[in-house]
């Protein structure tokens, strides 16, 4: 079974024999674990690269360590973005065990819990912006969405009420998690072009633990090797506004793999005046994305690790 919602370490520890973390190369498990949050009693990779290795207090294992688990009930705390991977290999070894993200886990050090689910809070910035600008019911639009909670810009809205949001993906996979996390939100199995609407070859990676790197790009998939595809529709940025947002999103998140900067220049800002904009300038520029949105009339509001905010300058008043 897969957890969908928040539940408490102590909660965990009551009702499973062992928790298992799930993937230790991930930027998830670097930057966001440490025991004293809800200490794991083992910690698997598929990298044997990383086996016997201790990383954020944990001793790495391999998977065969499942072996001593069979007559268990096990938690698996997972970090990389995709869980089909962990229930491909644990049912070789198991017959009892559930699948949880690790950002639903809830725990109390004395203060407050996790707030944000984005790698770098970028979540907790839209949500400042939305208190702050007085919006009721904000529209946002999540082009590239991944996972639909790990490193997710968006589901922070989803949980705090906010539903309004379409979700645009081309990965099959993660449209599966999608539906099962956000069923309230509209969700695209697509992916978004700057030019005419049409349909790509989707090159998919031959390891299931590494579908989150799927890619539209003939010569990356070549690169690494990806020979089997599928077709998948694109669509125009502003064709998706037009067709499925009820009025002009209040906010844009992108993150579509070297794309992003095509796609704001192709979005009609006269037509669709977004208020907020995320764009994923460490792979595309800061510099070339402050100079495309400052033309179309936006001010560079805040940067995080990856990521550069926009808001539309006629908001900027005191």
């Amino acid at each position: 079974m897969v957890i969908t919602k928040k539940v408490q370490t102590s909660e965990l520890r009551e009702k499973y024999d062992v928790l298992i973390g799930w993937g230790c190369s991930k930027n998830e498990f670097i930057l966001k674990y440490n025991p004293w949050l809800f200490p794991l009693d083992y910690m698997i990779d598929m990298n044997p690269g990383y086996h016997g290795k201790t990383i954020c207090g944990m001793t790495i294992s391999n998977v065969d360590i499942l072996e001593k688990f069979a007559e268990h009930s096990v938690c698996f705390i997972v970090f990389p973005n995709i869980e089909q991977a962990v229930d491909e290999e644990a049912k070789k070894y198991l017959k009892n065990y559930d699948t949880m993200v690790s950002g639903l886990v809830e725990y109390n050090l004395g203060g407050e819990d996790r707030k944000f689910y984005s790698e770098s809070g970028e979540d907790l910035l839209f949500i400042q912006l939305i208190h702050k600008l007085a919006l009721k019911d904000p529209i946002y639009l999540d082009i590239g969405v991944c996972h639909p909670v790990i490193r997710n810009n968006t589901y922070l809205l989803y949980e705090n009420g906010y539903k309004n949001g379409i979700l645009v993906e081309p990965n099959p996979d993660m449209c599966s998690l999608i539906k099962e996390y956000r069923p309230e939100n509209v969700l695209l199995n697509m992916g978004a072009c700057a030019d005419e609407s049409q349909s790509l070859r989707y090159y998919l990676s031959p390891q299931l633990s590494y579908r989150g790197h799927n890619t539209f790009d003939e010569k990356e998939a070549k690169k690494l090797g990806f020979t089997d595809y599928m077709d998948i529709g694109v669509a125009n940025i502003n064709e998706i506004i037009e067709t499925y947002c009820k009025t002009t999103p209040d906010i844009l998140d992108l993150d579509t793999e070297g794309m992003d900067f095509e796609l704001i220049q192709a979005l009609d800002t006269r037509k669709y005046r977004i208020k907020m904009i995320s764009v994923e300038t460490a792979v595309c520029g800061q510099k070339s994305i402050n100079q495309l949105l400052e033309e179309k009339g936006y001010v560079h509001f805040a940067s995080t690790r990856n990521n550069g905010i926009y808001l539309a300058k006629e908001l900027m008043v005191n």
